[in-house]
């Protein structure tokens, strides 16, 4: 006897069983807030023991080891990236470790702080800068300066802060209190850190000197030396990044990906930006490389590969929204690379390319994930839940991650084969036929396809003649025509847009309007346009009301007519809205 209890659990049980990942330990009051980019697996002491740190949301900086909370300091702002880095040689390699928070970078050795880094201050325009000095002065009053901040502004130049909220302070009184409380006050205007990643000096292992490279809000990407202190490099992007994903050798060659939070994605490569610019569908929601290929998630439940010099690879649709994605990288005892992929509705899958290797579901749905070496395992993958759960999960030593999905290639049925019939005597008298007048077929088939081209381009002119299309052409010029109905009822009214695409001018054009009467009472039913210019657009209102008490809808018909003409040169068909029940008075 097997009851359906018992075989979903053989079943699940199976699962688990060709399953890669072996579960290690799960904290279900853990309480942790973070995203992948605040989660990093490190060897803190520089004794091969690695570490879980998590830069939480509610301002802790908390280290895991094996199964308990080691460690927890409180950070002086909310965090939004954190890395790892070596700033030296000296043995044992113990790194630092990086958390950015608003417009700082607080560096912390043995966690322990040890060194704070703030971005410098932006550059203010000239006007601006002249403005504020001249209120701060006497020389100026609040409204010619905020006249001129709205110029300023309006000629694209970036505004602080302070400018805006003048701008947007509309009661005088207002404005001039903004002013003297900001009067013995510098002008200065400070940018913060959206994004975080580390770049390997000179040597690529994994203990060698690196450093930090930071997105910043006003889309700047800064390239720091190995200390900390000091800004090697500045590229401007033309929006803000959100993600980075950086590879290679800093003293050598090296490649940082950008993606933007309008959509767009930046290379720079060797100290300069790339003209190579990947336009996504939607805005992303996590960024990576494997080898020579980008891997972007965007919010339309699907995950984009691009070629780094932008040719788009192959794309791979989700079930249920992006969390974030991962490379599962392995490289002691065998070197592998994948992608993890963390969906909203519990699941992370494992990706070799194209091909899903297996699926893992969770009970909360990861939002921040890591994988790296944990403890003295290579493998290990740290997820921090929705709800705030910890779990982690190792990746088996002997797992196959090449043949535990389908084979690559073509699926088994292209090698079935097709039911072919046997050919019959009229089809080996038709391909004879076939054979002996070929030259006469196809000049056959050539004179009726030149027939319907003929026959099509006809009855297309009479539709053009005939005044039946949107557009109209006639000797030196081309009429188009576009309407729309706006209004609830029961009075309407028709925008009409016309616009002569010719080179040269049409005179005496009449407009008439033609609609039921029994529902409709027009205003006007014709106008005159005595002359429409080219390139030029003639806009015109016709006042329509609705008379049937029911609020019954019809169409009304718009013809383009010329004086000497009896047919219309183009009509356009309104299609009138239901109208509203009239409001007594």
């Amino acid at each position: 006897w097997h009851l359906p209890g018992m075989a979903a659990a053989q079943a699940q049980a199976q699962a688990q069983a060709k399953s890669p990942w072996l579960h290690a330990w799960k904290d279900p009051v853990a309480d942790l807030k973070a995203f992948s980019s605040c989660v990093r697996l490190a060897d803190l002491n520089g004794d091969g023991d690695y570490k879980l740190i998590v830069a939480d949301a509610k301002r802790r900086l908390k280290v895991y080891r094996n199964t308990s909370l080691v460690s927890e300091n409180v950070l002086l702002d909310t965090p939004v990236a954190m890395c790892v880095t070596y700033s030296d040689t000296a043995r044992p390699r113990v790194p630092s470790v990086s958390v950015a928070a608003g417009p700082h970078v607080f560096i912390y050795r043995r966690l322990r702080p040890y060194y704070k880094f703030t971005l410098p201050p932006m550059a203010m325009a000239p006007s601006e800068a002249e403005v504020w000095a001249k209120l701060n002065d006497n020389r100026m009053d609040v409204a010619q300066a905020t006249d001129l901040l709205v110029s300023a502004r309006d000629s694209g130049a970036a505004l602080s802060t302070r400018s805006v909220d003048l701008i947007n302070t509309e009661a005088p009184e207002e404005r001039q209190a903004l002013v003297d409380s900001l009067r013995d006050v510098p002008l200065a205007q400070q940018t913060v850190i959206t994004c975080m990643e580390v770049l390997k000096k000179n040597m690529d292992e994994e203990d060698a000197l690196s450093q930090l490279v930071i997105g910043t809000e006003n889309g700047e990407v800064l390239i720091l030396d190995v200390s900390g202190v000091t800004i090697l490099q500045k590229f401007k992007l033309q929006a803000a990044p959100v993600f980075l994903a950086v590879t290679g050798l800093f003293d050598v060659e090296y490649r940082i990906v950008a993606a933007t939070r309008s959509g767009t994605v930046y290379t720079i490569k060797n100290g300069e930006v790339t003209g190579t610019v990947i336009e996504l569908e939607g805005q992303p929601c996590g960024l990576c490389r494997i080898d020579k290929q980008i891997i972007i998630p965007c919010m339309g439940n699907v995950v984009h590969s691009y070629h780094i010099k932008g040719k788009k690879s192959f794309s791979l649709y989700m079930p249920a929204p992006v969390a974030g994605v991962e490379v599962l990288s392995l490289q002691r005892m065998r070197v592998v690379k994948a992608l993890l992929v963390a969906l909203h509705n519990g699941e992370v899958r494992l990706y070799n390319e194209k091909q899903l290797i297996t699926t893992l579901h969770l009970e909360d749905p990861a939002v921040g994930m890591r994988f790296s070496a944990y403890g003295r395992e290579e493998g290990a993958l740290a997820m921090v839940g929705k709800a705030g759960t910890l779990c982690i999960k190792m990746l088996q030593r002997k797992a196959n991650l090449d043949s535990m999905g389908a084979p690559p290639g073509p699926p088994p049925e292209q090698d079935i084969p097709l039911a072919i019939p046997k050919k019959t005597k009229l089809y080996v008298e038709q391909t004879q036929r076939e054979r002996d007048q070929a030259t006469e077929m196809h000049r056959i088939f050539q004179r009726d396809l030149c027939k319907l081209r003929l026959n099509t381009a006809r009855a297309y002119v009479k539709v053009l003649t005939d005044g039946q299309g949107s557009q109209s052409y006639m000797s030196g010029a081309s009429v188009r025509l576009t309407a729309q109905v706006q209004g609830l009822g029961p009075l309407f009214k028709i925008k009409l847009n016309l616009q002569n695409m010719g080179t040269g001018p049409v005179p005496d054009l009449e407009l008439s309007f033609v609609a039921n009467p029994a529902l409709y009472r027009l205003k006007s039913r014709v106008m005159l346009v005595p002359l429409l210019l080219p390139a030029v657009n003639y806009h015109t209102e016709c006042d329509i009301e609705s008379i049937e008490e029911s609020g019954m809808a019809d169409v009304v018909r718009v013809y383009v007519c010329k004086q000497e003409s009896k047919l219309p040169l183009l009509s356009a068909v309104v299609t009138m809205p239901l109208s509203e029940a009239p409001v007594p008075d």
